[in-house]
Order: C-alpha cells, then structure tokens, then sequence
C-alpha cells in the first residue's frame, strides 16, 4: 500500500488551497499512491477557521467534495482531508475520507481542544474504514495526543493503519519534533500498528505550525517495534511524503498473541471489570 502524507501550508483563500490540494493528489496519482491524507482543517486552514468561521458553507463544502470524489473514483485514490462538516445545524471537525468507489465517510473529532469548543460539537463515534489493504482507523490531533483509549479500540478491532490529522503548532523546533514522536512511536509501539500523520505546515495568522508529517510503523521482519517509513527527520517543509507498506507486516502481540505466548495479553474483560 503506497500512502501520501502532507505538510500542509494553508492560506486564507479556500479555493487556493483546493487548487493547492489538488495538486498534491496528482502528484500523488503520478507516483502511484493508494491513499493520500492531508491534515487538520486543512481545507480553510485551522488558525484561519479559528479566527473566522464564516469563511466556509456547507455547499462549498459539498463542492468540494463532489470535485474530489470525481478524481478518488477516476484515478483510484483515496483521498483524506480535514474541514468543518455540517450536520444536523452543527459543525463537526472532521476528517473526510473518500473512496474509490465513490463513497464518503467523515470521522467528527471525539475529543476537541481549547477554543475548539466555541466552534464545533463532539462527536461520539471512532470510524472503521474497510479496504483491500486491511482496516483503517481515524483521529484527529488531541484525539492521538492525549487518548490512548481510541487508538486501541481500534487495533483490538483489527485495525492495522490509524490515520492522525493535526495541526501542531510550533514552539521550539526540538520540543515540538519531541512532542510528536513520543505520542506516535508510542501508540506504534504498544499496539503494533501503522500510524499515518499528516501535520499543518508553515505559518497562520503569526502562529507558525510544525510539518513533521510521517508513517511509522513496526519493521516486521526484524520485529523492531518503531520504524519510519517517510519524512524520519520530521522535515518542517511543506511538501508531499510517500511510504509503502504492508499493513499484514505488523506485531500484534498483545492483540493476537506471540511465539511465547499464543493466549492475547491484551484482556479487555479484566480492563473493563476495573472501571465497574
């Protein structure tokens, strides 16, 4: 599986950055990816959104992602991107994720961070996408941060690539690489996944963001435990990134057991029985 991941820099104008993205994707389509993930609110840019929410409708959201869906079906590639989603007369932060075969699902942000909560509802549910490469999971920048629990609902329920949208913002270029590689090698580590991260990059509205945008994973083959496969410096460029991987190369020890132990270490009954 081929994955693209993007230092995103988004300007105020969002059809220059429609125009930006589509650019990427067809570089990405010229190299043959499966699946390109582009990061947090990257469609009005995050700091842009923040501090003007009415930059964005629902039908220019639905716009786009007909315009999309056009190039994910014609060209084969998933294509992945964060924007404000409207439902119901609320607004989510949402990862889209559009298909191939023309469907569209959106994963709304579980957990919303600082001023977030002025702005968007909580979503409730983690989102499972089914694809020929295996299952794929979502979350969106504190979600991965600070929630251990999601990404293992998700390896416990056979996912084997979890896609991270963020929007890091910059403070010393070593604490802020420090800050994001604790938390994916992390999850890399303890589950014995795939993680995607694809990171806003270059500055919004005098506050500059990290890039960093990566895929690491374990190297199955020497079973060691975190591995990059792109972007292993954390380059604060605003480029495109691709890895390949094969998401069935995993170590999923706890989840489903190892040459020493064939029982899963991993006891979800005995988890839950200590929060009853």
């Amino acid at each position: 599986m081929k994955i693209a991941v993007v230092n995103f820099n988004s300007k105020k104008n969002v059809d220059h950055n429609i125009a930006k993205m589509k650019k990427y994707i067809f570089e990405a389509i010229n190299s043959n990816v499966d699946f390109i993930i582009f990061p947090e609110l990257c469609l009005t840019g995050y700091q842009h959104y923040m501090n003007n929410p009415y930059v964005f409708s629902k039908v220019k959201f639905e716009q786009v992602v007909e315009e999309f869906i056009k190039i994910a079906s014609k060209y084969r590639i998933t294509i992945c991107f964060g924007s404000p989603y409207f439902e119901n007369d609320k607004v989510y932060n949402a990862a889209i994720v559009i298909s191939t075969d023309k469907t569209v699902k959106g994963y709304k942000k579980i957990h919303l961070y600082g001023i977030e909560h002025k702005l968007f509802s909580k979503g409730t549910n983690p989102v499972i996408l089914e694809t020929v490469f295996g299952k794929i999971g979502f979350g969106i920048c504190y979600d991965t941060i600070s929630f251990p629990e999601l990404i293992r609902y998700y390896a416990h329920n056979g996912v084997n690539l979890y896609v991270n949208l963020s929007a890091i913002q910059l403070s010393t270029i070593k604490e802020s690489k420090d800050y994001i590689k604790r938390a994916l090698e992390y999850h890399v580590q303890s589950n014995g996944i795939y993680i995607a991260s694809s990171n806003v990059s270059g500055t919004q509205n005098r506050e500059k963001f990290l890039g960093g945008s990566c895929v690491v994973g374990p190297d199955h083959l020497n079973e060691i435990p975190v591995h990059y496969y792109c972007n292993s410096k954390l380059s604060m460029k605003s480029e495109l990134f691709i890895a390949e991987v094969n998401l069935n190369e995993n170590l999923r020890f706890i989840f489903d057991g190892n040459r020493f132990n064939k029982i899963p270490d991993f006891n979800i009954d005995l988890y839950r029985s200590w929060y009853t």
